[in-house]
């Protein structure tokens, strides 16, 4: 039972879960699949190293990195969850606002909340400096790039798009 609540073991089924998701369907054209392709074996390849790492540990008895939850973790936790819910939020409304709007909005709001000191002055940074990243991005993919993104479908329905 130690071993399944080893860090190591629980990030291999991450991974593996991470893998399994993103191998589903590259594209057509070797362009579309080549680095999606790549990135999932690399994550495949990570996790099969954890798994060969865990059970290396778990014969010779040297098991030791087991999860614990203690009150200072609790709040790192918590703002993992955070994150992880903005981020999922990200996910449903990236094609309804667009690609950058919906990554100004995700960026700044968890610039804002993971901002310790929340003085004036850091709030606005953690406003400028995505709405800077994001216009640098724009600039450098779109122009320089030319990497196609999602428009705002929802947009569309108001008339504005």
């Amino acid at each position: 039972m130690r071993v399944l609540l080893s860090r190591d073991f629980l990030t291999a089924l991450v991974l593996l879960a991470v893998g399994a998701v993103f191998s589903a369907d590259g594209g057509a054209e070797i362009k579309d699949w080549i680095f999606p392709l790549l990135a999932t074996y690399v994550v495949f390849g990570i996790a099969v190293a954890l798994l060969g790492l865990v059970a290396f540990r778990a014969v010779t008895g040297r098991l030791k990195d087991v999860i614990q939850l203690t009150p200072e973790d609790r709040v790192a936790y918590f703002d993992v969850l955070v994150f992880f819910l903005v981020v999922l939020a990200y996910v449903f409304v990236l094609y309804g606002l667009g690609f950058w709007l919906a990554s100004l909005l995700m960026l700044s709001l968890t610039s804002v909340y993971l901002t310790l000191d929340k003085t004036r002055t850091n709030l606005a940074l953690a406003v400028v400096v995505p709405l800077a990243a994001c216009i640098a991005a724009y600039f450098i993919f779109t122009h320089v790039f030319y990497v196609p993104f999602p428009e705002a479908t929802w947009w569309r329905g108001l008339g504005l798009g």
